[in-house]
Parts: structure tokens; sequence; C-alpha cells
């Protein structure tokens, strides 16, 4: 509560029996734009738990809550700040949000790997962190931060996606209408949105690489390290096929998302039309992927399939962690990608606890760790570019 008058109103009570407070009292306590954050988050993550049955949508979930008791005021009135708290209110897992979070497991996967007492989950990348492209091969240009690039000859913003690469437009759309394939590279800590030759779009999340030809001919190739989002432009005559050394897909027009890092389980789940996932000799379809379900590769190679939440699978596109039900290794893990630190746990018993946490990937690595801390029994700290959980 961030003023004297709503000292004497509780979070819980509110989330649990509106019914107990006077409208004069919520709308007091709403006025607040951090109260309805908080408000907004508690009852996403409570959602959570329940989201592989029912997805839920917090945004018509406020509205009823305000029309119920606010019905006094005007749209604008009762709304406020709503649509900026919305997307804001999965950062605001702090305060009395927090308290409420009962929402960890405190049980494991399997015992984490215990190097001289030290578990080191990842390491600092103290190389230039540039967004990269090479051409053909021959040569790699660094390209200055950006958030899209299109290949598309007649996409509407290419000439505006060009600006600010440090190449000159007229010498880039040589470069592109050259034969050859081409690589983007993002580093950690950045995303960038890719349209390809045939109009499909790509987003390249942090330390991934995605290469694919100027022209597509016959069939659509690419290759995919680290993670993307695709939207697949349909062609009936010309499937797309993402290569991995792990998993490989065939697609006509789908969306869905791949993530395949190093020392990471490949996986792939299916948000719209339909996926094949290819035998080992690429010469047949083994899987077929319906809308809500994923595929993942075990460390023997082996593909399961499972209902998966899609939501919480692309998260990421819109500029958010999102982890639910994921082991605080592998939290953590993402985490650093995105801000390029290492992480070192001196508690090793913590790194297979299960969490439900979420936070705004805009916002800096001590406000992440801030809201994280509060919902965890350990303790997280950031030192000489480590995470430290002790």
């Amino acid at each position: 509560m961030t003023e004297d008058k709503h000292r004497d109103i509780d979070l819980a009570g509110i989330l649990n029996n509106p019914a107990d407070f006077s409208e004069e009292e919520l709308k007091s306590f709403f006025a607040d734009e951090e109260n309805r954050m908080e408000y907004m988050a508690v009852r996403r993550a409570q959602q959570a738990e329940r989201r592989a049955a029912v997805v839920p949508d917090a945004d018509k979930e406020w509205e009823d809550f305000a029309r119920k008791h606010f019905h006094g005021q005007t749209d604008t009135e009762r709304n406020g700040h709503r649509k900026a708290a919305f997307r804001y209110f999965l950062a605001a897992l702090g305060g009395a949000a927090a308290m409420l979070l009962v929402m960890l497991a405190f049980h494991h996967f399997s015992p984490a790997e215990d190097a001289g007492g030290r578990l080191v989950a990842m390491e600092y990348d103290d190389s230039p962190q540039n967004i990269t492209m090479d051409i053909d091969g021959k040569g790699t240009k660094s390209l200055a931060k950006r958030d899209s690039i299109s290949f598309f000859p007649s996409h509407p913003d290419r000439q505006a996606d060009h600006r600010g690469t440090g190449i000159a437009a007229p010498a880039l759309e040589k470069k592109l209408a050259d034969g050859g394939t081409r690589t983007l590279k993002t580093p950690r800590g950045m995303d960038l949105k890719v349209t390809l030759p045939d109009g499909s779009e790509v987003w390249l999340n942090a330390e991934s690489s995605l290469e694919f030809p100027t022209a597509f001919s016959d069939a659509r190739r690419v290759m995919l390290k680290g993670e993307a989002y695709f939207k697949v432009a349909r062609d009936e005559k010309r499937p797309f096929f993402v290569t991995t050394d792990k998993m490989n897909v065939k697609v006509l027009g789908t969306e869905f998302n791949f993530r395949h890092y190093d020392n990471e389980r490949t996986q792939v789940a299916l948000i719209n039309g339909s996926v094949e996932i290819l035998n080992a000799d690429n010469t047949a379809t083994d899987i077929v992927l319906q809308p809500g379900q994923g595929a993942n590769v075990d460390k023997q190679g082996q593909i399961r399939v499972q209902q998966v939440d899609t939501y919480a699978a692309i998260q990421w596109v819109d500029g958010y962690f999102y982890f639910q039900n994921q082991t605080l290794i592998s939290a953590l893990r993402e985490i650093a990608r995105w801000y390029n630190v290492g992480v070192v746990f001196e508690n090793t018993d913590a790194a297979n606890e299960k969490i439900h946490f979420s936070a705004l990937r805009k916002e800096t690595l001590q406000q992440t760790l801030d809201k994280l801390n509060r919902l965890m029994h350990t303790r997280i700290t950031v030192k000489n570019h480590q995470i430290i959980v002790r």
C-alpha cells in the first residue's frame, strides 16, 4: 500500500472478500496504479496454476470487477490507466502480491551437478555483444542495435528497416539482392524480428542464429540455433523446413515456437496450424502436432509429445520473462542470457526448486532479482557479472 489512507485495506481481503469493503474504500485503493498492478498480478499468477485447463482473461476480469464495484464512474474514470497497468502487471509480483504467491513447489527433478560445492550454470560472456549478419560465408557485418530487418522484396517497411544498421541503405539493398545465404545472429540481451524472402516472419530471441537463403526455390529451408517464434507464410507448393541437429520440422502456414539452445532440451510448441516432426533421415513424418501440443527431445534422442501452455511459450516475444512450474536453474539461465551475466549456485539444493514467476525484460537485472527474491527462500545477489544463489 503506497499511502496512509490505504494502510487498513488488506489486498488479501479484497481478493477473497471484496464485499467486505465499501465502494469508497475500493475506489480509493484502486485509484493507485501500483495497487491495481499488484491486484492483477496476483490474479494472473493464481490463474497460472489452472492455465492448462482454462485460459483466463485477466483483462476481462478487471473489467468485470471494476464494473461491479465502480458502477458510478464513467468508463474512462473507471479504467484510468488500466491499459498501461495491464502491460506491466506481470512484473509487479512484489509487496503484498509476493506475500500471496505461495506457489513454489519445493521438490526436485534430479540432483544438481555439484562441482566443488558450487554449480556454475552459465558463464559470463565478455565478447562484444552485437547483432551480426554473415553474408554467404564471405564476411560478417556488425549491425547497430535494431529491432527488425526485412529480406522480403515488397515489404512496405523495408527501407525503414535498413536505417541505423551502420551500412548505407543502397549498399545493404545490393547485399540483400545478391545470391547465397545469410546468417543473422543475436547476442545476449537483444532480440530481432526478421522478415524472410517469402514474407514469413521470425522473432529471434537472444543468443540465437538463423541461416536462410536470399531466395527460396522449391522448398523453404532455414537453420536455427537458439530460440525463434515463426509465423510462416502459407505456400501449398513450397513447404517450410526448420533444421537443427536434434529435431527437424516441416510446415506449410503455421505459427510455432522453436527452442534449441546448447545444453538444453530441444522443444517446439505449436500455436496455430500443424507441424510435422520428421524422422532422423528427414525422409518421412514421424509425428504431427496439433495446436496446443509440443514436442521435445530427451537425452536419448527420443521425441515426446505433450500438451503445452502456448501462452507461456511465447511471452518472451511480448517482452516478458514467464516461468510457469520451471526450475530455478532454467529460469536463471534465461534471465542471465538476457542480461549477459553468469549464474553460480552456492546453494546447489535450490537449483531444481520449481517457481512461478514473471517480469518485464526491459527492467534492470536488479529489479528482476528483487522481485524473484520476494518469492524465494534463498538469497539471489549479483557480483562481478554473476548471479549468485546462496
